[in-house]
């Protein structure tokens, strides 16, 4: 049941979105969430080759994808935001 409110700033977005998480979600899960509601929508869709990350406002660093709304201690109505970084696709090998 989600019913976790946080304040999610996407990359490319006009505004701010609220997003309704679980405390026990992953950063990973708030990305999930953020992408399916607003990627293709309102912001362009997500390609393979990118990756979602969270960050805290003025952060350099994301927060690490598997850290939970609870374990960051988060707020009802933190903001965040969401950003676009390279995904590091493996390497194709060929043994030929």
């Amino acid at each position: 049941m989600s019913n976790f409110p946080v304040v999610c700033g996407f990359e490319g977005d006009y505004g701010f979105k609220v997003l309704m998480v679980d405390r026990s979600s992953t950063m990973d899960d708030v990305c999930a969430v953020a992408a399916d509601l607003l990627a293709g929508v309102v912001v362009r869709p997500v390609a393979p080759t990118e990756r979602l990350r969270v960050r805290l406002p003025d952060a350099t660093e994301p927060l690490p994808p598997t850290l939970t709304v609870a374990e960051a201690g988060f707020i009802e109505l933190e903001t965040i935001e969401i950003y676009r970084e390279p995904r590091v696709l493996a390497a194709v090998r060929n043994d030929a």
